[in-house]
């Protein structure tokens, strides 16, 4: 087996341009494309949290900031 390790840039198009050596033999191959691990985005399930007996979130989480400020919203628009 013959192996080629190259890296590249993937195009905004998504479309990726590799050049062999002369000497890599022609005929059917495999193709293996590996990317960096892209971040991981935090999922906040907010079904019910917007109530007011629901427990407050840890400060340091993302969205505590802006939960407590819906929350006050909320309370003041059904409150009037």
């Amino acid at each position: 087996m013959h192996a080629h390790k190259v890296q590249v840039t993937i195009r905004a198009d998504h479309q990726v341009t590799i050049v062999l050596p002369e000497d890599f033999p022609a005929g059917p191959a495999e193709v293996i494309v590996l990317a960096e691990a892209l971040p991981t985005k935090r999922v906040v399930k907010l079904a019910g949290v917007l109530a007011p007996e629901q427990e407050p979130l840890a400060p340091e989480a993302p969205i505590a900031d802006a939960l407590e400020e819906l929350r006050r919203e909320r309370a003041a628009r059904w409150n009037t």
